[in-house]
């Protein structure tokens, strides 16, 4: 009856549930556990099974990593309708933390788990992020030099951040990170928001 099981599952296998089997393996027990025969396990099938869809591990984890991106992209770009200026960036900014910090390990895994300079998918993919980021910035900056500036300064303050939160170094303070990101966030909106002349 077990290998009945296992051969309707992997008739109804298909890219889309590994890569969720894989991010929920991620999410459980962090980057590191991920591998084909843990993620076979979540989904009853053979190890081989997954190379029909991913070459290898890298492959994979470039994949759930993509999977991250785009829904942190679409939750953001869903979460601007209707509002601009300080307040999108705002908005951007506490969107951006709160979704790191509700999947940690994937968030961990996404920056810094991979170097983006050697993996084009997932460049573009978090380009797609940067590139909203840089056209809410773009209004109060006179070239693309600036806003690209201005862009990584934003993200710097957010995604260093959160990976200080995600280590633990702030839970032990006397002001709460809430507070302290709120401050953080406030001051550079302002610095960012000051039109060049």
């Amino acid at each position: 009856m077990q290998v009945g099981v296992k051969m309707v599952q992997k008739r109804n296998l298909s890219e889309a549930k590994v890569v969720t089997a894989a991010a929920k393996l991620v999410d459980e027990q962090g980057g590191d556990a991920l591998s084909f025969s843990r993620v076979a396990a979540e989904l009853a099938v053979k190890p081989q099974a997954l190379y029909a869809y991913f070459s290898s591990k890298e492959t994979l984890k470039v994949a759930v990593i993509v999977h991250f991106l785009d829904g942190i992209t679409a939750a953001i770009s869903q979460a601007l309708i209707g509002i601009s200026g300080e307040r999108a960036l705002e908005e951007y900014g506490h969107m951006l933390r709160r979704l790191l910090l509700a999947q940690p390990e994937q968030a961990r895994l996404a920056f810094g788990g991979i170097n983006y300079r050697h993996q084009e998918v997932a460049i573009h993919h978090l380009q797609q992020l940067i590139d909203i980021l840089e056209a809410l910035i773009q209004p109060y900056t006179s070239t693309a030099t600036m806003t690209r500036h201005r862009a990584r300064l934003f993200r710097a303050m957010v995604l260093g951040f959160v990976q200080n939160e995600l280590w633990g170094l702030f839970q032990y303070g006397e002001i709460p990170a809430d507070e302290s990101f709120e401050y953080g966030l406030q001051r550079l909106i302002n610095q960012l928001t000051t039109i060049e002349k």
